[in-house]
């Protein structure tokens, strides 16, 4: 499991460049890709809701809040 998550963070970070990339380089070459910059920007936000949820239950689980 921890090496999944690593490969996640790696993925998340790659999709965070490459949407940078897109979101600065579209209006100077009049590129037309907001739906592509929206549908990565969706997951992101999802992979990154998956690692926050995931270390709250752990930090939960760790205090005994959780059970």
């Amino acid at each position: 499991m921890k090496k999944a998550k690593e490969i996640v963070k790696y993925c998340l970070n790659a999709l965070t460049i490459i949407n940078a990339l897109l979101v600065g380089l579209s209006p100077i070459w009049n590129w037309d890709c907001d739906r592509v910059i929206q549908t990565i920007s969706v997951v992101m936000a999802v992979i990154s809701t998956y690692l926050l949820g995931d270390k709250a239950y752990k930090t939960m689980y760790d205090k005994g809040d959780c059970k």
